[in-house]
């Protein structure tokens, strides 16, 4: 069993990533900066703080770190820059340097909105070439990564959903709530992703880690899907009415940052490489309702 390290563990992602980390037996350290986990040992730390991070780091030795940390409001980036390069860019750079330090294996979990849309389904060996702050502060994230760090993987999913944190909903658990309430969605029909159940991505990110995989992993699901049929197989999976689900289009939405039309991603290699496989859209999406529904009997 490993001594592990999460950053943003009270996030979607790294939440679920400590969980099933505690699960399998790891010693685990849950880095947050506002908000606290009940899993793990659970340390507030600044990570734009260069040398917090380094002596957290050299006390704690861990062999292995899962870096989830990320601003991630891509209007909010494109507003408010210098906290999104603090905290996508310099942080990284922080962890990439301070777990080279100690020789701890880092996965970094970078992004789809490295590329520009314009392709879609792109592979690892495809040029990335963002085209709003968001994606931009990622990408150099990527390089700090690759410059500061010694084993590395670099692991790019595509929007990250599933069954968390209430208070801070993700795309799914919005859109959940809001069909409950009987309210109309507008939903893209010309903007194309590869979803991403945070349970599957966190259990691929595990593996990574276990079997210290390195350089650049498409961890998206393994579907390529418009936001909107995304939506509609989302309501039909939890029983809610397709009714208040409209189509809409990029160019009608009033967004401070461009968005890619098509960051899609090819999971051929992380399907080949890994025991756990990138799901299928319904795949994932029954997983999601088992957990809710798990989730509802717990409480």
């Amino acid at each position: 069993m490993l001594r592990l390290l999460v950053t943003g563990a009270s996030g979607l992602l790294g939440n679920k990533v400590v969980q099933l980390a505690l699960e399998s037996g790891h010693e685990v350290y849950s880095l947050h900066n506002k908000h606290p986990t009940n899993f793990g040992v659970s340390i507030r730390l600044d990570l734009t703080d260069k040398s917090k991070v380094s002596k957290v780091v050299s006390r704690l030795k861990p062999e292995a770190i899962i870096h989830a940390a990320a601003y991630t409001d891509v209007d909010g980036c494109e507003i408010n820059k210098d906290q999104a390069w603090r905290v996508n860019a310099e942080a990284t750079r922080h962890i990439a340097t301070a777990s080279a330090s100690v020789g701890a294996h880092l996965t970094y979990v970078s992004t789809d909105y490295v590329f520009n849309g314009k392709k879609g389904l792109y592979s690892e060996e495809d040029n990335p070439n963002p085209i709003n702050y968001y994606g931009y502060t990622k990408l150099k994230g990527e390089e700090f990564v690759r410059k500061q760090g010694k084993e590395y993987c670099i692991a790019r999913p595509s929007v990250v959903y599933g069954w968390g944190r209430t208070d801070k909903p993700n795309f799914s658990m919005w859109l959940i709530n809001s069909l409950d309430q009987g309210s109309e969605v507008k939903i893209l029909t010309d903007q194309y992703v590869s979803p991403t159940l945070n349970t599957n991505l966190a259990e691929m990110l595990l593996e990574i880690m276990h079997r210290r995989i390195t350089g650049i992993l498409h961890t998206a699901g393994a579907t390529r899907t418009n936001r909107y049929k995304f939506a509609l197989k989302l309501a039909e999976t939890f029983g809610l009415t397709t009714d208040l689900v409209k189509p809409a289009k990029i160019d009608q939405m009033l967004w401070k940052a461009r968005r890619p039309y098509d960051s899609s991603l090819n999971v051929s290699r992380a399907s080949a490489l890994l025991n756990v496989k990138p799901l299928r859209l319904k795949q994932a999406l029954e997983m999601m309702k088992r957990e809710r529904i798990a989730d509802d009997q717990s409480n």
